[in-house]
């Protein structure tokens, strides 16, 4: 477990005892047309467990966020949400923050990710970690809406690299 300020705890997802934390937390945060399936959280917190956590305050899950690398270099922001409640605190922010540095670590050269065009509030904090809009995703969610393909890359990558990684690039 890691602490952080302000009581906030990440912790590393553990695929044999989150599937439920993560399920409930996608019930709580997303619309049902939202909702990763089942199947589909198991995978991802399989295969994606070493860039994928769960924030904690006030002893309760309030938070996540699954990354994967996929492929030479790419990370891939998949699914970050927090509670309403627990919003604008700073959760989204250490659960990216953490979720990326890992990503460095391990080789990443540039991390992307995808958000709903109507979600002003993340988007807003894309763009303050140095995500750019780089390209519309027309009717991209299974209810029609686009959305944007988000991506932190070259001088923004390195600039987020420099500002909240301690650890520097594993050489590939």
């Amino acid at each position: 477990m890691i602490s952080m300020m302000g009581g906030l705890l990440l912790r590393r997802c553990d695929p044999d005892s989150d599937m439920g934390v993560i399920v409930n937390l996608e019930r709580a945060i997303f619309r049902p047309s939202e909702q990763y399936t089942l199947g589909f959280i198991n995978w991802l917190c399989r295969n994606c467990t070493r860039y994928s956590f769960i924030a904690i305050m006030d002893g309760k899950p309030v938070g996540y966020i699954i990354s994967c690398i996929e492929g030479f270099g790419r990370g891939h922001v998949i699914s970050v949400g927090v509670l309403s409640e627990y919003r604008r605190r700073g959760v989204g922010t250490e659960l990216l923050r953490r979720s990326i540095c890992e990503m460095v670590r391990d080789g990443v050269d540039y991390v992307i990710l995808e958000v709903r065009v109507s979600n002003t509030p993340a988007i807003t904090l894309y763009r303050k970690l140095g995500f750019e809009v780089r390209d519309l995703l027309r009717a991209y969610y299974s209810d029609g809406e686009d959305g944007y393909l988000m991506v932190l890359d070259n001088e923004r990558f390195r600039g987020f690299v420099n500002k909240y990684c301690s650890v520097t690039k594993q050489p590939t």
